[in-house]
């Protein structure tokens, strides 16, 4: 219970906290840089989104936040250093929604940096954007991690969802690191050949390699990584 609580609070107070943070000191270090090279951001900024219409801008800050997500996602999955942390989450034996709860901080860090820069370069999103696809995304993802089958039919070429999602626990795997990497979105997966969903898996085995020796307690699910180093 003390876990789900501490991953509760992850997933709401301790996000919104590092993006601010990690939003200014990123800002700050990726301004230097430029500095030092002699450009501007705004000499790199694509176009600014506030000249556009609200839905408009609205609707690129999701598609952009969402792909940069979801190479994040595939970068957890296939760096070994990454996928130590991303195991917690993959460490779930049952799908339900408090699944989506599980998951280590350092991703939280990982995301978010690799986030800023992307979204700077177009520039003029407000905090009306963030907060918007911050709960339509953390909605979906609580969607996608229960043990429902939904996949919203045509609908599924377009939007993550429990069925596909699902398939991206499985601890059987087509390929060696994984499938099925789409957060909100699916598309990504359909366009890059990610996607695999050979059939309804409400009852495949959940899981990674060899996690009968991963840690159950989430104290020591937060130190496993550091542990390693040590072995």
């Amino acid at each position: 219970m003390v876990g789900y609580l501490l991953h509760v609070f992850q997933l709401f107070i301790f996000n919104i906290l590092i993006f601010v943070a990690l939003s200014n000191t990123t800002a700050a270090f990726f301004n230097d840089f430029l500095g030092e090279i002699g450009v501007s951001l705004e000499s790199l900024q694509l176009f600014n989104v506030s000249a556009l219409p609200a839905w408009l801008g609205l609707l690129i800050f999701f598609v952009v936040t969402d792909f940069v997500q979801w190479n994040t996602h595939r970068l957890l999955h296939r760096v070994d250093f990454l996928w130590n942390f991303h195991k917690v989450h993959h460490s779930v034996k049952e799908m339900g929604f408090a699944a989506h709860l599980r998951y280590h901080w350092m991703e939280t860090v990982v995301y978010k940096s690799l986030l800023y820069i992307p979204v700077a370069i177009i520039g003029g999103f407000d905090v009306q954007h963030v907060v918007f696809v911050y709960f339509f995304t953390i909605s979906v993802g609580h969607l996608n991690h229960a043990n429902l089958g939904w996949d919203y039919g045509f609908l599924k070429y377009i939007f993550n969802n429990p069925k596909m999602h699902i398939w991206h626990h499985s601890k059987e795997l087509p390929v060696r690191y994984g499938v099925n990497f789409g957060l909100t979105l699916s598309i990504w997966d359909y366009l890059f050949k990610t996607n695999y969903i050979p059939k309804n898996g409400r009852d495949i085995e959940l899981g990674f390699s060899n996690d009968e020796s991963f840690p159950q307690d989430f104290l020591r699910q937060e130190i496993y990584p550091i542990n390693l180093k040590k072995e």
